[in-house]
């Protein structure tokens, strides 16, 4: 079985892990806020959390392709901003 909701997915193992406050910013970051707009350390926990699930194969192609490019562009923002 392959889940297609990513944010979904993401955002209850973030929640079950991190708490609500950090799942609300991968939420608003999947949907397109600027990353600039969160917490550093709530996305250190994203990251995390997203490499997970990307580990995990539990996601259809399409659905792995969308997280491992919100992975990348997570990953960008934070060797842009140094850390």
């Amino acid at each position: 079985m392959s889940i297609t909701t990513v944010d979904f997915l993401v955002e209850a193992y973030i929640k079950s892990k991190h708490g609500w406050a950090v799942s609300e910013q991968f939420l608003s970051t999947f949907n397109g806020e600027a990353f600039e707009e969160q917490n550093f350390n709530a996305l250190q926990y994203i990251r995390e959390a997203v490499e997970s699930v990307l580990k995990s194969k539990l996601l259809s192609d399409d659905a792995q392709d969308e997280l491992q490019t919100y992975r990348d562009n997570l990953e960008d923002y934070m060797v842009e901003a140094g850390q």
